[in-house]
């Protein structure tokens, strides 16, 4: 009966790790630039809004579930948007 080392066992299970670390690497590097989507609700797309562009006067839901339109809310003074994710 065969047995295998346990140091090739050792270089195996390491290639497999290391390959597997390169690959897990490469699928986020692709989502980051979204090259792919991350999951079904992933919706980031090349625009043609650049930086110092105006923002579009979009209608937002507001946290109390009420329509806001950004528009109203940068009439007479600045307004400073943060997008990010809380995840």
């Amino acid at each position: 009966m065969f047995r295998w080392s346990r140091k090739t066992v050792l270089i195996a299970a390491g290639t497999l790790l290391a390959i597997g670390a390169a690959g897990y690497g490469a699928w986020m590097f692709a989502v980051r630039q979204a090259w792919i989507r991350y999951n079904k609700y992933d919706r980031r797309e090349e625009g043609t809004i650049r930086v110092g562009d105006y923002a579009p006067n979009l209608a937002l839901a507001g946290y109390d579930g009420a329509t806001v339109r950004l528009g109203s809310l940068w009439k007479e003074k600045p307004l400073v948007l943060v997008f990010g994710s809380c995840t």
